[in-house]
C-alpha cells in the first residue's frame, strides 16, 4: 500500500503534468525556447532563492556542498571508466559520460520534494513542517548540478574541455548563482522579507515552477521519438538510476562521521537527489552544438522512462534508511 501510496501522491502528480505539456504541445506547437528561457532567468532564480532564504537547516547541511561534489565526481569516473570498457568512440563516450552523470534536479528534483514533504507521512492538513528544511536542501543541491549540467555538461556535449575563461563565463551568466549569493546575503543582514510585497509572489512562484517545469519536460518528451535502447543506454540508465544512489548511501553511511550529515531530511533529500532521472537540459545542448544529437536524445528519454519506475522505488527505499517520523 505504501508504494501505490507513493505512485499515487509523487508520481502522479508530476505524470499528469508532463501529459499536459505533451498534449498541448500535440495541438498548438508550443514555443519550447520561451519555456526553457522562462525557467532559467525567471523561475528557477526565484525558487533557489526563496527557498535558500527560508532555510533554517543546520550549519551541518552546508555538508551537503561537499558531499554532492564527492557523489558527482565518483559517479563521473565510474561513467568514463565504462565508458571504455564499453569500446565507445570518443564523441559517444563524452555524451555517455554527461547522461550518465548529470541528473534533472533543477526539474524533476525539485517538484518531486515538494510533492513528497507536503503530504503524509511528513504532512498533515496546512502542517508541512519538513517542506522548508527539504526545499532548501534541494536548493543547495541544486545550484552544485546547475552549475555541473550548465558547465561541464555542455563541455562534454561539444567534445571538448572548457576554459578556465569560458568556465567562469557560464557561471557569470547564471542568474541561479546571483540568487543564491543574493539569499546568503540578505540572510546573513537578518532583512526581513515575510512582510513585504514579495513574500507571497515568492510562494506562488513555487507553486508555478513545479507546473511550468513539468509541462515543458512533457513539451520536450513530445518532440522525441523513443528508440529501442542499445546496450550503452541500458549501461548509463543503470549508472545513473541504480549506482548513483547506491554511491549516495556509501557517502552518508560508510564514511558518515567525516561528512557529519546526520539529519533524516537532509539525508532523504541527497539520497533522491542521486536517483533522478538525467538532465534534459542535455538534449537542449545536443541540439546546439551535435549535427546528430540522436544518442544523447535517446539515452535521456530512456532513462526519463526507467526513472518513473526506479524513483519510486527510491522514495520507498529512503523512508526505510533513514526514517523521519511526524
Amino acid at each position: 500500500m505504501t508504494v501505490l501510496s507513493i505512485v499515487w501522491n509523487d508520481i502522479m502528480p508530476l505524470l499528469v503534468f508532463i501529459w499536459a505539456g505533451w498534449f498541448l504541445d500535440s495541438k498548438f506547437k508550443l514555443d519550447l525556447g520561451t519555456y526553457s528561457k522562462l525557467i532559467v532567468l525567471i523561475m528557477l532564480p526565484c525558487f533557489i532563492f526563496f527557498n535558500l532564504y527560508r532555510y533554517e537547516g543546520s550549519e551541518a547541511d552546508l555538508l551537503l556542498l561537499p558531499a554532492a561534489i564527492i557523489l558527482i565526481v565518483l559517479q563521473y569516473i565510474l561513467s568514463a571508466g565504462l565508458s571504455h570498457a564499453l569500446g565507445l568512440r570518443k564523441e559517444v563516450r563524452d555524451e555517455f559520460k554527461a547522461v550518465s552523470t548529470f541528473s534533472n534536479s533543477g526539474h524533476i528534483g525539485a517538484a518531486l520534494i515538494m510533492l513528497i514533504f507536503t503530504h503524509p507521512p511528513f504532512a498533515e492538513g496546512a502542517s508541512h513542517p519538513y517542506l522548508s528544511e527539504a526545499m532548501g536542501a534541494m536548493a543547495i543541491l541544486m545550484i552544485i548540478m546547475n552549475i555541473c549540467v550548465n558547465v561541464f555538461g555542455a563541455a562534454l556535449i561539444r567534445s571538448h574541455g572548457a576554459s578556465v575563461s569560458e568556465f567562469f563565463l557560464y557561471l557569470l551568466k547564471m542568474p541561479a548563482l546571483y540568487a543564491a549569493v543574493l539569499a546568503f546575503i540578505l540572510k546573513m543582514a537578518e532583512i526581513p522579507l515575510q512582510h513585504t510585497f514579495l513574500w507571497p509572489v515568492f510562494i506562488h512562484f513555487n507553486g508555478a515552477f513545479f507546473i511550468l517545469v513539468t509541462i515543458t519536460i512533457g513539451i520536450q518528451l513530445h518532440r522525441s521519438r523513443l528508440k529501442k535502447p542499445d546496450f550503452s543506454m541500458i549501461s548509463s540508465m543503470a549508472l545513473k538510476l541504480i549506482v548513483m544512489p547506491l554511491l549516495a548511501f556509501c557517502l552518508l553511511e560508510i564514511p558518515g562521521s567525516a561528512l557529519g550529515i546526520r539529519n533524516a531530511v537532509a539525508e532523504q533529500v541527497f539520497f533522491l537527489f542521486a536517483a533522478i532521472p538525467s538532465s534534459m537540459t542535455l538534449i537542449i545542448y545536443g541540439a546546439e552544438y551535435k549535427d546528430d544529437s540522436s544518442y544523447i536524445t535517446q539515452s535521456v528519454l530512456f532513462n526519463t522512462v526507467c526513472g518513473i519506475i526506479t524513483v519510486t522505488g527510491a522514495i520507498y527505499i529512503s523512508r526505510l534508511l533513514f526514517p523521519l517520523g511526524m
